[in-house]
């Protein structure tokens, strides 16, 4: 399904948190997000305040995302340490 990928979007929460990173960490967070941009809707749905965003896993972090079928856009918008929505 090459081509059918999501356009990618970060916020810029999500960039100021990435650059503090190391690099081992960005590429990994670069890959899944890479991963996560072919199909968006396959990955956890959050409730309540969060309701409308997703999260993946990345070792101990968590990226929240959002996405909008019509347009193919993938919204990734932080990264949260330590289970701190």
């Amino acid at each position: 399904m090459t081509g059918m990928r999501y356009k990618i979007f970060p916020t810029k929460e999500f960039s100021k948190d990435f650059k503090r990173l190391e690099k081992q960490i960005q590429l990994q967070i670069k890959k899944k997000i890479e991963e996560v941009s072919e199909n968006p809707e396959r990955y956890k749905h959050l409730h309540y305040d969060l309701k409308g965003s997703c999260r993946i896993r990345i070792g101990k972090l968590r990226v929240t995302f959002s996405y909008d079928l019509q347009a193919r856009e993938l919204y990734v918008e932080k990264i949260i340490f330590d289970h701190n929505y």
